[in-house]
């Protein structure tokens, strides 16, 4: 599935990533038909928090 990937600061591309699994009994895999990206992923993608960045990071956060 497709996925925006950050690499690092200001360094970000859609990657393929693997499909969701079912791991445990309470999981639930959800169709997203729409979406934002919160400011703390823009302050992430542009390198203002690198104390907290973790690369490859999936955007958004929540």
């Amino acid at each position: 599935m497709p996925a925006l990937v950050c690499h690092g600061p200001q360094q970000a591309s859609w990657d393929t990533v693997p499909d969701p699994a079912i791991g445990e009994a309470t999981d639930a895999i959800v169709r997203v038909v729409a979406t934002t990206v919160c400011g703390s992923d823009l302050h992430i993608l542009r390198g203002d928090h690198d104390d907290i960045a973790v690369f490859a990071y999936r955007a958004p956060h929540r």
